[in-house]
Protein backbone atom coordinates (compact mmCIF):
# COMPACT_ATOMS: atom_id res chain seq x y z
CA UNK A 1 0.00 0.00 0.00
CA UNK A 2 1.23 3.21 -0.54
CA UNK A 3 1.07 6.66 1.16
CA UNK A 4 -2.10 7.05 0.81
CA UNK A 5 -4.36 3.84 -1.10
CA UNK A 6 -7.74 3.28 -2.55
CA UNK A 7 -9.04 -0.15 -1.54
CA UNK A 8 -11.77 -0.92 -3.85
CA UNK A 9 -13.07 3.26 -3.41
CA UNK A 10 -11.70 3.91 0.39
CA UNK A 11 -9.19 6.39 0.68
CA UNK A 12 -6.67 6.11 4.12
CA UNK A 13 -3.04 5.81 4.91
CA UNK A 14 -1.87 2.35 6.84
CA UNK A 15 0.01 4.21 9.82
CA UNK A 16 -1.82 5.26 13.04
CA UNK A 17 -4.37 8.24 12.76
CA UNK A 18 -3.68 10.96 15.52
CA UNK A 19 -4.74 14.57 16.28
CA UNK A 20 -6.37 14.62 12.65
CA UNK A 21 -3.22 12.94 10.65
CA UNK A 22 -1.93 9.88 9.41
CA UNK A 23 1.34 9.37 11.16
CA UNK A 24 4.10 6.93 10.08
CA UNK A 25 6.50 4.56 12.02
CA UNK A 26 10.06 2.56 12.05
CA UNK A 27 7.67 -0.39 12.91
CA UNK A 28 5.53 -1.91 10.34
CA UNK A 29 3.52 -5.18 9.87
CA UNK A 30 2.16 -7.14 6.53
CA UNK A 31 -1.61 -7.70 6.69
CA UNK A 32 -2.73 -10.73 4.33
CA UNK A 33 -5.65 -12.14 3.47
CA UNK A 34 -6.13 -14.96 5.10
CA UNK A 35 -8.05 -16.88 2.60
CA UNK A 36 -5.37 -16.42 -0.15
CA UNK A 37 -1.91 -15.20 1.78
CA UNK A 38 -1.92 -12.29 -0.66
CA UNK A 39 0.00 -9.19 0.96
CA UNK A 40 -3.11 -6.27 1.33
CA UNK A 41 -0.65 -3.77 3.10
CA UNK A 42 2.01 -2.77 5.41
CA UNK A 43 0.85 -1.12 7.86
CA UNK A 44 2.99 1.08 10.76
CA UNK A 45 2.07 0.85 14.17
CA UNK A 46 2.61 2.98 16.99
CA UNK A 47 5.43 3.14 19.06
CA UNK A 48 5.42 4.45 23.14
CA UNK A 49 5.88 8.36 21.67
CA UNK A 50 2.90 7.79 19.14
CA UNK A 51 0.73 6.18 21.73
CA UNK A 52 1.47 8.63 23.89
CA UNK A 53 1.03 11.84 21.58
CA UNK A 54 -2.47 10.74 20.90
CA UNK A 55 -3.24 9.75 24.57
CA UNK A 56 -2.59 13.67 24.92
CA UNK A 57 -4.18 14.78 22.12
CA UNK A 58 -7.59 12.83 23.23
CA UNK A 59 -6.80 14.45 26.36
CA UNK A 60 -7.16 17.95 24.61
CA UNK A 61 -10.18 17.09 22.53
CA UNK A 62 -11.89 15.54 25.44
CA UNK A 63 -12.04 19.46 27.17
CA UNK A 64 -14.39 20.76 23.94
CA UNK A 65 -15.82 17.33 23.34
CA UNK A 66 -17.28 16.92 26.34
CA UNK A 67 -18.76 20.69 27.03
CA UNK A 68 -20.52 19.92 23.04
CA UNK A 69 -24.50 19.80 23.54
CA UNK A 70 -25.83 15.74 23.87
CA UNK A 71 -27.99 16.63 20.44
CA UNK A 72 -24.82 17.80 18.79
CA UNK A 73 -23.10 14.80 19.94
CA UNK A 74 -25.60 12.80 19.10
CA UNK A 75 -26.64 14.20 15.43
CA UNK A 76 -22.49 13.45 14.63
CA UNK A 77 -22.90 9.43 15.93
CA UNK A 78 -26.16 9.35 13.51
CA UNK A 79 -23.97 10.86 10.82
CA UNK A 80 -21.05 7.95 11.10
CA UNK A 81 -24.03 5.50 10.99
CA UNK A 82 -25.30 7.34 7.80
CA UNK A 83 -21.81 7.21 6.33
CA UNK A 84 -21.22 3.68 7.63
CA UNK A 85 -24.42 2.75 5.46
CA UNK A 86 -23.39 4.50 2.43
CA UNK A 87 -19.95 3.38 1.92
CA UNK A 88 -21.15 -0.58 3.24
CA UNK A 89 -20.25 -2.41 0.02
CA UNK A 90 -16.89 -0.85 0.13
CA UNK A 91 -16.19 -0.99 3.78
CA UNK A 92 -17.35 -4.72 3.48
CA UNK A 93 -14.90 -5.81 0.77
CA UNK A 94 -12.28 -4.27 2.80
CA UNK A 95 -13.65 -6.52 6.04
CA UNK A 96 -13.62 -9.61 4.44
CA UNK A 97 -10.07 -9.23 2.10
CA UNK A 98 -8.63 -8.60 5.80
CA UNK A 99 -10.59 -10.74 8.11
CA UNK A 100 -11.85 -13.20 5.90
CA UNK A 101 -15.51 -13.70 6.61
CA UNK A 102 -17.96 -14.24 3.82
CA UNK A 103 -18.93 -11.17 2.30
CA UNK A 104 -22.61 -10.94 3.09
CA UNK A 105 -21.28 -11.62 6.97
CA UNK A 106 -19.20 -8.40 6.37
CA UNK A 107 -21.96 -7.01 5.08
CA UNK A 108 -23.99 -7.56 8.35
CA UNK A 109 -21.20 -6.31 10.86
CA UNK A 110 -21.19 -2.76 8.88
CA UNK A 111 -25.28 -2.65 9.37
CA UNK A 112 -24.80 -4.09 13.11
CA UNK A 113 -22.04 -1.25 13.74
CA UNK A 114 -23.83 1.41 12.35
CA UNK A 115 -27.07 0.32 14.62
CA UNK A 116 -24.96 1.61 17.80
CA UNK A 117 -23.84 4.80 16.46
CA UNK A 118 -27.66 5.00 15.35
CA UNK A 119 -28.74 3.87 18.97
CA UNK A 120 -26.36 6.34 20.85
CA UNK A 121 -27.10 8.86 18.75
CA UNK A 122 -30.18 8.63 19.97
CA UNK A 123 -29.74 8.17 23.61
CA UNK A 124 -27.09 10.65 23.66
CA UNK A 125 -29.47 13.08 24.46
CA UNK A 126 -31.67 11.24 27.20
CA UNK A 127 -28.37 11.80 29.32
CA UNK A 128 -29.30 13.77 32.41
CA UNK A 129 -29.58 13.74 36.12
CA UNK A 130 -31.95 14.02 38.77
CA UNK A 131 -32.89 16.53 41.78
CA UNK A 132 -33.45 14.12 44.78
CA UNK A 133 -34.27 15.82 48.50
CA UNK A 134 -32.41 17.34 51.10
CA UNK A 135 -33.04 16.68 54.64
CA UNK A 136 -33.09 20.45 55.48
CA UNK A 137 -35.99 22.31 54.08
CA UNK A 138 -33.77 25.22 52.19
CA UNK A 139 -31.70 22.22 50.08
CA UNK A 140 -32.10 20.19 47.53
CA UNK A 141 -29.33 17.51 45.67
CA UNK A 142 -28.45 17.68 41.86
CA UNK A 143 -26.89 14.49 40.89
CA UNK A 144 -24.86 15.19 37.40
CA UNK A 145 -24.03 12.19 35.15
CA UNK A 146 -20.50 13.37 33.84
CA UNK A 147 -18.38 11.41 31.14
CA UNK A 148 -15.60 9.39 32.96
CA UNK A 149 -12.40 11.23 30.67
CA UNK A 150 -10.43 9.06 28.56
CA UNK A 151 -10.85 5.84 27.46
CA UNK A 152 -8.62 3.00 25.78
CA UNK A 153 -10.44 0.81 23.24
CA UNK A 154 -8.90 -2.51 22.50
CA UNK A 155 -10.62 -4.52 20.13
CA UNK A 156 -10.20 -8.27 18.77
CA UNK A 157 -9.93 -9.74 15.32
CA UNK A 158 -12.97 -11.15 14.61
CA UNK A 159 -15.20 -8.07 14.52
CA UNK A 160 -13.04 -5.64 14.03
CA UNK A 161 -15.60 -3.24 12.71
CA UNK A 162 -18.16 -3.91 15.19
CA UNK A 163 -16.55 -4.09 18.32
CA UNK A 164 -15.15 -0.81 18.04
CA UNK A 165 -18.55 0.70 17.41
CA UNK A 166 -19.97 -1.02 20.65
CA UNK A 167 -17.21 1.04 22.75
CA UNK A 168 -16.47 4.25 20.55
CA UNK A 169 -20.03 5.03 20.25
CA UNK A 170 -21.17 4.90 23.74
CA UNK A 171 -18.27 7.09 24.76
CA UNK A 172 -18.55 9.91 22.90
CA UNK A 173 -22.02 9.72 23.91
CA UNK A 174 -21.24 10.37 27.03
CA UNK A 175 -18.73 13.02 26.28
CA UNK A 176 -15.54 10.89 26.24
CA UNK A 177 -13.01 10.69 23.83
CA UNK A 178 -10.30 7.64 23.72
CA UNK A 179 -7.71 5.87 21.73
CA UNK A 180 -8.77 2.63 19.72
CA UNK A 181 -6.03 -0.04 19.66
CA UNK A 182 -7.45 -2.57 17.13
CA UNK A 183 -6.23 -6.37 16.62
CA UNK A 184 -2.79 -6.49 15.22
CA UNK A 185 -3.97 -8.86 12.38
CA UNK A 186 -6.77 -6.90 11.04
CA UNK A 187 -5.76 -2.77 11.23
CA UNK A 188 -7.36 -1.79 8.12
CA UNK A 189 -11.14 -1.34 8.46
CA UNK A 190 -9.97 0.58 11.48
CA UNK A 191 -7.64 3.21 10.36
CA UNK A 192 -10.29 3.63 6.67
CA UNK A 193 -12.73 4.90 9.60
CA UNK A 194 -10.37 7.60 10.26
CA UNK A 195 -11.97 10.03 6.96
CA UNK A 196 -15.25 8.57 7.72
CA UNK A 197 -15.14 9.83 11.14
CA UNK A 198 -13.94 13.30 10.05
CA UNK A 199 -16.45 13.52 7.06
CA UNK A 200 -19.15 12.86 9.60
CA UNK A 201 -18.17 15.94 11.89
CA UNK A 202 -15.93 14.14 14.62
CA UNK A 203 -13.44 16.66 15.65
CA UNK A 204 -9.49 15.59 15.42
CA UNK A 205 -8.33 13.94 18.48
CA UNK A 206 -11.69 12.62 19.88
CA UNK A 207 -11.10 9.23 18.31
CA UNK A 208 -7.01 8.16 17.75
CA UNK A 209 -6.61 5.13 15.90
CA UNK A 210 -3.42 3.51 16.86
CA UNK A 211 -2.78 -0.18 16.01
CA UNK A 212 0.46 -1.66 17.82
CA UNK A 213 1.80 -4.42 19.43
CA UNK A 214 -1.02 -5.44 22.33
CA UNK A 215 1.03 -5.74 25.47
CA UNK A 216 3.25 -2.19 24.45
CA UNK A 217 0.22 -0.35 24.03
CA UNK A 218 -1.83 -1.97 26.50
CA UNK A 219 0.93 -0.88 29.05
CA UNK A 220 1.38 2.57 27.89
CA UNK A 221 -3.15 2.71 28.28
CA UNK A 222 -2.60 1.84 32.32
CA UNK A 223 0.71 3.83 32.87
CA UNK A 224 -0.71 7.35 31.56
CA UNK A 225 -2.82 8.77 34.53
CA UNK A 226 -5.64 9.95 31.98
CA UNK A 227 -6.59 7.28 30.64
CA UNK A 228 -9.51 6.55 33.41
CA UNK A 229 -11.08 3.73 31.64
CA UNK A 230 -10.19 0.52 29.71
CA UNK A 231 -12.40 -1.25 27.75
CA UNK A 232 -11.28 -4.99 26.35
CA UNK A 233 -12.90 -7.73 23.83
CA UNK A 234 -10.21 -10.14 24.21
CA UNK A 235 -8.48 -13.34 26.05
CA UNK A 236 -8.67 -13.82 29.72
CA UNK A 237 -5.24 -13.86 30.01
CA UNK A 238 -4.82 -9.83 28.56
CA UNK A 239 -7.86 -9.46 30.61
CA UNK A 240 -6.02 -10.28 34.04
CA UNK A 241 -3.30 -8.39 32.95
CA UNK A 242 -5.07 -5.16 32.40
CA UNK A 243 -7.25 -5.49 35.39
CA UNK A 244 -4.30 -5.82 37.85
CA UNK A 245 -2.08 -2.88 35.78
CA UNK A 246 -5.29 -0.86 35.86
CA UNK A 247 -5.47 -1.54 40.04
CA UNK A 248 -2.44 0.71 40.72
CA UNK A 249 -4.52 3.92 39.46
CA UNK A 250 -8.06 2.92 40.33
CA UNK A 251 -9.07 2.80 36.77
CA UNK A 252 -12.29 1.83 35.34
CA UNK A 253 -12.26 -1.42 33.38
CA UNK A 254 -15.05 -2.99 31.28
CA UNK A 255 -13.76 -6.40 30.00
CA UNK A 256 -15.79 -8.86 27.67
CA UNK A 257 -13.02 -11.91 27.76
CA UNK A 258 -14.53 -14.63 25.96
CA UNK A 259 -17.26 -17.72 26.35
CA UNK A 260 -17.91 -21.80 26.45
CA UNK A 261 -21.67 -21.39 25.04
CA UNK A 262 -24.22 -24.58 25.40
CA UNK A 263 -25.81 -24.99 22.41
CA UNK A 264 -29.25 -27.43 24.14
CA UNK A 265 -31.47 -29.04 22.59
CA UNK A 266 -34.79 -30.17 24.29
CA UNK A 267 -36.36 -33.82 24.26
CA UNK A 268 -39.10 -32.11 22.18
CA UNK A 269 -37.21 -29.47 19.71
CA UNK A 270 -38.34 -29.19 16.33
CA UNK A 271 -34.38 -31.08 15.04
CA UNK A 272 -34.83 -29.50 11.72
CA UNK A 273 -35.00 -25.98 13.39
CA UNK A 274 -32.86 -26.98 15.46
CA UNK A 275 -29.88 -28.14 12.91
CA UNK A 276 -30.10 -25.43 11.01
CA UNK A 277 -30.18 -22.66 13.59
CA UNK A 278 -26.83 -24.26 14.84
CA UNK A 279 -25.25 -24.89 11.36
CA UNK A 280 -25.57 -20.73 10.78
CA UNK A 281 -23.96 -19.78 14.50
CA UNK A 282 -21.37 -22.54 14.16
CA UNK A 283 -20.18 -21.54 10.91
CA UNK A 284 -20.87 -17.73 11.48
CA UNK A 285 -16.81 -16.24 11.31
CA UNK A 286 -15.93 -19.91 10.66
CA UNK A 287 -17.23 -20.19 14.52
CA UNK A 288 -14.27 -17.87 15.72
CA UNK A 289 -16.86 -16.15 17.89
CA UNK A 290 -17.35 -15.36 21.92
CA UNK A 291 -20.86 -16.16 21.68
CA UNK A 292 -20.75 -19.54 19.44
CA UNK A 293 -21.96 -22.63 19.96
CA UNK A 294 -19.20 -23.94 21.92
CA UNK A 295 -21.11 -27.65 23.64
CA UNK A 296 -24.16 -28.56 21.88
CA UNK A 297 -26.18 -30.74 24.22
CA UNK A 298 -28.25 -33.75 22.95
CA UNK A 299 -30.56 -35.92 24.12
CA UNK A 300 -29.19 -39.08 24.41
CA UNK A 301 -31.95 -40.63 22.49
CA UNK A 302 -32.04 -38.06 19.61
CA UNK A 303 -28.15 -38.23 18.89
CA UNK A 304 -27.95 -40.26 15.97
CA UNK A 305 -30.83 -38.10 14.36
CA UNK A 306 -29.32 -35.10 14.85
CA UNK A 307 -25.90 -36.48 13.95
CA UNK A 308 -27.84 -37.12 10.07
CA UNK A 309 -29.36 -33.89 10.08
CA UNK A 310 -26.34 -31.96 10.97
CA UNK A 311 -23.74 -33.87 8.39
CA UNK A 312 -26.63 -33.52 5.61
CA UNK A 313 -26.81 -29.67 6.21
CA UNK A 314 -22.53 -29.35 6.62
CA UNK A 315 -22.43 -30.99 3.08
CA UNK A 316 -24.12 -29.01 1.46
CA UNK A 317 -22.11 -25.57 2.95
CA UNK A 318 -19.56 -24.10 0.89
CA UNK A 319 -16.51 -23.32 2.89
CA UNK A 320 -14.04 -21.14 0.70
CA UNK A 321 -12.72 -17.39 0.28
CA UNK A 322 -15.66 -15.04 1.23
CA UNK A 323 -14.83 -12.63 -1.59
CA UNK A 324 -16.44 -15.39 -3.84
CA UNK A 325 -19.84 -14.58 -2.28
CA UNK A 326 -22.05 -12.58 -4.20
CA UNK A 327 -25.55 -12.15 -4.64
CA UNK A 328 -25.82 -15.31 -6.54
CA UNK A 329 -23.72 -17.51 -4.66
CA UNK A 330 -23.35 -17.80 -1.22
CA UNK A 331 -20.37 -18.22 0.79
CA UNK A 332 -21.36 -20.37 4.57
CA UNK A 333 -18.06 -19.71 5.99
CA UNK A 334 -14.43 -18.65 5.19
CA UNK A 335 -10.88 -19.22 6.59
CA UNK A 336 -9.85 -18.78 10.28
CA UNK A 337 -7.62 -15.81 10.95
CA UNK A 338 -4.38 -17.62 10.13
CA UNK A 339 -2.34 -20.87 10.18
CA UNK A 340 -1.97 -21.08 13.72
CA UNK A 341 -5.65 -20.78 14.91
CA UNK A 342 -5.95 -24.17 12.54
CA UNK A 343 -2.89 -25.98 14.20
CA UNK A 344 -4.65 -24.92 17.87
CA UNK A 345 -7.76 -25.97 16.82
CA UNK A 346 -6.66 -29.32 15.15
CA UNK A 347 -4.87 -29.95 18.83
CA UNK A 348 -7.70 -30.22 20.46
CA UNK A 349 -9.35 -32.21 18.14
CA UNK A 350 -6.92 -34.82 18.04
CA UNK A 351 -6.46 -34.58 22.13
CA UNK A 352 -9.97 -35.34 22.25
CA UNK A 353 -9.64 -38.14 20.01
CA UNK A 354 -6.71 -39.54 21.98
CA UNK A 355 -9.42 -39.44 24.97
CA UNK A 356 -12.31 -41.23 23.62
CA UNK A 357 -14.13 -38.33 21.23
CA UNK A 358 -14.55 -39.27 17.40
CA UNK A 359 -14.83 -38.00 14.32
CA UNK A 360 -18.67 -38.18 13.10
CA UNK A 361 -17.48 -36.01 9.77
CA UNK A 362 -15.61 -33.34 8.65
CA UNK A 363 -16.28 -31.59 5.21
CA UNK A 364 -13.89 -31.99 2.32
CA UNK A 365 -12.70 -28.72 0.42
CA UNK A 366 -13.19 -28.20 -3.30
CA UNK A 367 -10.13 -27.13 -5.78
CA UNK A 368 -7.99 -23.79 -4.57
CA UNK A 369 -8.84 -23.97 -1.13
CA UNK A 370 -5.85 -23.40 0.86
CA UNK A 371 -6.13 -25.90 3.85
CA UNK A 372 -4.96 -26.46 7.53
CA UNK A 373 -1.63 -28.04 5.80
CA UNK A 374 -0.60 -24.50 4.35
CA UNK A 375 -3.34 -22.14 4.77
CA UNK A 376 -5.77 -20.71 6.83
CA UNK A 377 -8.68 -23.04 6.09
CA UNK A 378 -10.28 -25.66 8.96
CA UNK A 379 -12.31 -28.16 7.36
CA UNK A 380 -16.01 -28.30 9.77
CA UNK A 381 -15.76 -31.40 11.77
CA UNK A 382 -18.66 -33.14 13.70
CA UNK A 383 -17.16 -34.86 17.03
CA UNK A 384 -19.25 -37.34 18.97
CA UNK A 385 -18.79 -38.82 22.00
CA UNK A 386 -17.52 -35.76 23.94
CA UNK A 387 -17.19 -35.51 27.53
CA UNK A 388 -16.84 -32.65 29.81
CA UNK A 389 -14.00 -33.49 31.35
CA UNK A 390 -11.69 -33.34 28.03
CA UNK A 391 -10.16 -29.88 26.92
CA UNK A 392 -12.17 -29.18 24.16
CA UNK A 393 -15.11 -28.65 26.35
CA UNK A 394 -13.58 -26.28 29.12
CA UNK A 395 -12.63 -23.21 26.70
CA UNK A 396 -13.12 -22.03 23.62
CA UNK A 397 -12.50 -23.97 20.13
CA UNK A 398 -12.62 -21.02 17.74
CA UNK A 399 -13.01 -22.88 14.98
CA UNK A 400 -15.54 -24.55 13.27
CA UNK A 401 -15.92 -27.91 15.52
CA UNK A 402 -19.06 -28.99 16.18
CA UNK A 403 -18.59 -30.75 19.76
CA UNK A 404 -21.55 -32.81 20.50
CA UNK A 405 -22.79 -34.16 24.06
CA UNK A 406 -25.20 -36.07 25.35
CA UNK A 407 -27.42 -35.78 28.52
CA UNK A 408 -30.23 -37.97 30.22
CA UNK A 409 -32.67 -35.53 31.96
CA UNK A 410 -33.06 -31.46 31.42
CA UNK A 411 -31.67 -31.04 35.15
CA UNK A 412 -28.44 -32.64 34.57
CA UNK A 413 -27.90 -30.96 31.10
CA UNK A 414 -28.65 -27.46 33.54
CA UNK A 415 -26.06 -28.68 35.91
CA UNK A 416 -23.23 -29.54 32.89
CA UNK A 417 -24.07 -26.28 31.26
CA UNK A 418 -23.09 -24.31 34.29
CA UNK A 419 -20.19 -26.70 35.30
CA UNK A 420 -17.42 -24.22 33.96
CA UNK A 421 -15.77 -21.03 34.39
CA UNK A 422 -17.13 -18.71 31.82
CA UNK A 423 -20.74 -17.53 31.83
CA UNK A 424 -20.80 -15.55 28.59
CA UNK A 425 -24.17 -17.22 26.54
CA UNK A 426 -26.30 -19.76 26.30
CA UNK A 427 -28.79 -21.40 24.13
CA UNK A 428 -31.78 -23.35 24.41
CA UNK A 429 -34.13 -25.20 21.71
CA UNK A 430 -37.73 -26.52 22.40
CA UNK A 431 -41.33 -26.15 21.87
CA UNK A 432 -42.43 -25.73 25.43
CA UNK A 433 -41.76 -22.38 26.23
CA UNK A 434 -42.79 -22.55 30.04
CA UNK A 435 -39.67 -25.77 29.59
CA UNK A 436 -37.36 -22.96 27.60
CA UNK A 437 -37.73 -20.58 30.12
CA UNK A 438 -37.24 -22.61 33.36
CA UNK A 439 -33.88 -23.37 31.47
CA UNK A 440 -32.98 -20.27 30.06
CA UNK A 441 -33.50 -18.92 33.86
CA UNK A 442 -31.50 -21.72 35.58
CA UNK A 443 -28.26 -21.27 32.90
CA UNK A 444 -25.26 -18.82 34.93
CA UNK A 445 -24.59 -16.66 31.41
CA UNK A 446 -25.47 -13.41 30.32
CA UNK A 447 -27.49 -13.74 27.31
CA UNK A 448 -29.12 -16.92 26.48
CA UNK A 449 -31.10 -17.45 22.81
CA UNK A 450 -34.63 -18.70 23.21
CA UNK A 451 -34.88 -20.52 19.20
CA UNK A 452 -32.61 -17.49 18.22
CA UNK A 453 -28.95 -17.87 17.35
CA UNK A 454 -28.08 -13.80 17.26
CA UNK A 455 -29.98 -12.55 20.06
CA UNK A 456 -27.11 -9.56 20.26
CA UNK A 457 -28.73 -6.44 19.29
CA UNK A 458 -27.78 -2.12 20.05
CA UNK A 459 -30.84 -1.95 21.97
CA UNK A 460 -29.99 -4.38 24.95
CA UNK A 461 -26.42 -4.65 26.68
CA UNK A 462 -23.91 -7.70 26.29
CA UNK A 463 -21.73 -8.71 29.19
CA UNK A 464 -20.62 -11.71 30.55
CA UNK A 465 -20.49 -13.31 34.45
CA UNK A 466 -17.79 -15.25 36.29
CA UNK A 467 -14.37 -15.46 34.04
CA UNK A 468 -16.19 -14.31 31.15
CA UNK A 469 -15.84 -10.57 32.17
CA UNK A 470 -17.55 -7.41 33.92
CA UNK A 471 -18.85 -4.98 32.27
CA UNK A 472 -21.82 -4.33 29.76
CA UNK A 473 -22.04 -3.41 25.84
CA UNK A 474 -25.16 -1.94 24.61
CA UNK A 475 -28.40 -0.38 25.45
CA UNK A 476 -28.86 1.90 27.99
CA UNK A 477 -26.14 -0.02 30.55
CA UNK A 478 -23.51 0.66 28.02
CA UNK A 479 -23.49 4.32 28.38
CA UNK A 480 -22.61 3.48 32.43
CA UNK A 481 -19.70 2.16 31.83
CA UNK A 482 -18.32 5.83 30.54
CA UNK A 483 -20.00 7.91 32.98
CA UNK A 484 -19.24 9.09 36.41
CA UNK A 485 -21.57 10.27 38.94
CA UNK A 486 -21.33 13.92 40.74
CA UNK A 487 -23.70 15.16 44.04
CA UNK A 488 -24.09 18.53 44.41
CA UNK A 489 -25.83 20.23 47.65
CA UNK A 490 -27.49 23.45 46.55
CA UNK A 491 -29.32 25.63 48.96
CA UNK A 492 -32.78 26.45 47.23
CA UNK A 493 -33.09 30.05 47.78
Amino acid sequence: MSAQRKFDGIWFEPAPWVNGRYVRSDATRCIVNPATGAKLAEVHFANPQIATEAIDGAVVAQRSWKELSAFERGNILKTIAAELIEQKDKLATLLTAEQGKPYWQSVGEIDYAASFFQWYGEEARRISGRIASHPQRDREFVIEHLPIGVVGWITPWNFPLAQGAKKIAAALAAGCTGVWKPAESTPLIALAMAPLFRSAGVPDGVVQIIPGEGPQIGSIMIDHPEVRCISLTGSKATGSKLMAGAASQIKRVSLELGGNAPFIVLPDADLDFAVDQLVQLKLFVTGQVCVTANRIFIPEDLHEQVLERLIGKLESSKVEDGLNDSGLYRVDAGPLIHSQACIGVDALVEEACDSGAKIAYRYVFGKGVRSKSEGSFYAPTVLSHVVDDMRISKGEIFGPVFAIHTYRTVDEVIQRANGVSQGLAGYVYGTDLSVCRRVARRLDVGIVGVNEWRPLKAEIPFGGIKESGIGSEGGTEGLSEYMRVRVISFPTD
